[in-house]
């Protein structure tokens, strides 16, 4: 039976832009509140499920083949009549379900199979361990962590069937031995493993479906930004665009259409009279362009600043070529306003470098600047103070007052850093309550100061109804750039163990790591 592309699932089962619903998992399996999403995400990974559970059954079949062979030493015991029955049932579980595997089109009946499979091993691995031999306990121990590892099935399944095959395998090796008096510490270890392979489980499920949701939600961006772009470059293809034809030499018009005297204002005066150079912001373009178009005979996608007749300067691209002619070589190019299309770029700069809830810039933002403002300040050896701030208990503003106020004390914080710092200084969102901020030509004594004002005006921010009563406090690390610093990570590290060591002696206060500096590192702020 052939199986089923992603892309030929019906409509709706795989959405591309619930990016609000992809974030929120449930709790305790990390898997998607979403139906739909859930069902995507399996249908996009349903070859790696499948290739996975069929090394697993193969694995099983081959392993208690081997098993099973060297169960024949116990030939004549009434431990060979129970062992040889169980591995056969295991390894015919295993190749049947393997069979069944290779048919299955569908994420759920891969699931289903491999909760048959599971059922199976399991009552097979209880009737095992009832022996009490050496490798009883450590078999018990083991199976769960194979089902939870091992075994690609939604979380509620996963944790049933382990649970259940635990309780199996509990019965099975106390069966025979009621007064051992071991059934309650070996089940307390088996309740105790299945809840903390179901912690892992969930945190690998979260992670899992996050990275494959980020990735897939970057991917159609991209497409989408591709097909913008390929619209937008068939549209200047067929529509007329502006011509020119000028003179090699010294760029003197020689023809124009209707569209290009329209656009930089050329009267028919102009015409054998003008030089196109008037037209260019930097005449120094012009020279670059016919550099390039002596060297290579035509030029593509060649963006310049030129001045249109409307007196603006317009972002366009020239794509030019030399033509040799009796009365002389002359270039003919084509030229296209793409002003519209660089804004566009910006505004995609601008969002991916600023947090859209602050609008600080972001991580990626912030320590690139940092690296660059780090190098800066070593080339002219001038100091350089990094603050890494984190808000007090903003977990329990969220919960206490809920998300819309830790977001607005998020926003609050960011233009109360922008009012309190200079213009120079920079700032940036690197986590969820975690800010960082960098001082130039600030040193360390200076930097401490800055950073007592701002924990004393956080102090005295107030947010807007019903959140009035809110109090907010910050705790911050400070450290400065050394020159030993080779990169920004040494400054990082201290900067967080600074800010550590401020939450962990009581937070709102500042705390600067000692190195080279003679003040007490440890400063409380004062309410």
């Amino acid at each position: 039976m052939n199986r089923l592309d992603p892309h030929d699932a019906p409509d709706g089962v795989f959405p591309l832009h619930d990016a609000g619903a992809a974030t929120a998992l449930v709790g305790r399996s990390g898997e998607f509140r979403a139906d739909t999403l859930e069902q995507a995400f399996g249908w996009a990974r349903l070859a790696e499920t499948v290739r996975h559970s069929s090394w697993l059954l193969i694995a099983s079949a081959i392993l208690n083949t081997l098993f099973f062979i060297s169960d024949w030493r116990f030939h004549g015991t009434s431990q060979f009549w129970i062992a040889i029955p169980a591995r056969a049932m295991i390894v015919l579980a295993s190749l049947g379900c393997l069979l069944v595997l290779r048919r299955r089109c569908s994420p759920r009946s891969v699931q289903q199979v491999m909760a048959w499979w599971t059922g199976i091993t399991a009552l097979g691995v209880a009737a095992l361990v009832s022996s009490h031999s050496e490798l009883a306990l450590f078999v018990m121990l083991l199976l769960p962590m194979i089902f939870y590892l091992g075994v690609p099935l939604p979380f509620a399944w996963l944790s049933g069937c382990s649970v259940v095959a635990s309780a199996l395998l509990l019965l099975g090796y106390e069966a025979h031995h009621a007064d051992d008096g071991s059934v309650i510490g070996l089940g307390l270890a088996l309740a105790t493993l299945n809840v903390c392979l179901m912690l892992v489980v969930a945190r690998a499920n979260r992670f899992q479906r996050l990275e494959w949701h980020a990735t897939r939600i970057a991917r159609d961006i991209a497409d989408e930004l591709e097909i913008s772009r390929e619209k937008l470059e068939k549209l200047f293809a067929a529509a007329p665009v502006p011509m020119v034809v000028t003179r090699c030499d010294d760029g003197r018009i020689l023809q124009v259409n209707d569209n290009c005297a329209e656009m930089f204002g050329i009267s028919p005066g102009m015409i054998g009279n003008e030089s196109f150079e008037r037209f260019y912001a930097d005449p120094k373009d012009r020279l670059r362009l016919m550099t390039r178009l002596q060297r290579d005979g035509e030029v593509a996608d060649f963006e310049v600043q030129a001045r249109c007749g409307d007196g603006k300067q317009r972002t366009v691209m020239v794509k030019a070529s030399i033509v040799e002619m009796a009365a002389g070589r002359i270039v003919i190019a084509g030229i296209i306003d793409i002003s519209d299309r660089k804004a566009v770029e910006l505004s995609l700069e601008w969002l991916a470098s600023t947090d859209p809830l602050t609008k600080l810039p972001n991580r990626l933002s912030f320590f690139s600047t940092a690296r660059a403002e780090m190098m800066r300040a070593a080339r002219l050896a001038r100091p350089l103070a990094l603050l890494m701030i984190d808000l007090d208990h903003f977990k329990a503003i969220n919960d206490t007052w809920g998300h819309q106020a830790g977001d607005m004390a998020l926003r609050a914080f960011g233009t109360l850093c922008i009012e309190q710092l200079r213009g120079t200084d920079i700032i940036g969102r690197v986590g969820g309550e975690e800010f960082g901020i960098l001082l130039p030509d600030t040193s360390g004594e200076d930097a401490i100061d800055i950073a007592e004002r701002l924990c004393t005006a956080l102090s005295a921010v107030r947010l807007p109804e019903p959140n009035e009563a809110l109090r907010m406090s910050a705790s911050i690390g400070l450290t400065v750039i050394q020159r030993g610093d080779r990169d920004l990570d040494a400054a990082l590290a201290r900067a967080d163990r600074a800010l550590y060591a401020a939450k962990r002696n009581g937070r709102n206060r500042v705390h600067f790591d000692p190195v080279d500096f003679t003040p007490p590192p440890t400063l409380r702020v004062a309410n």
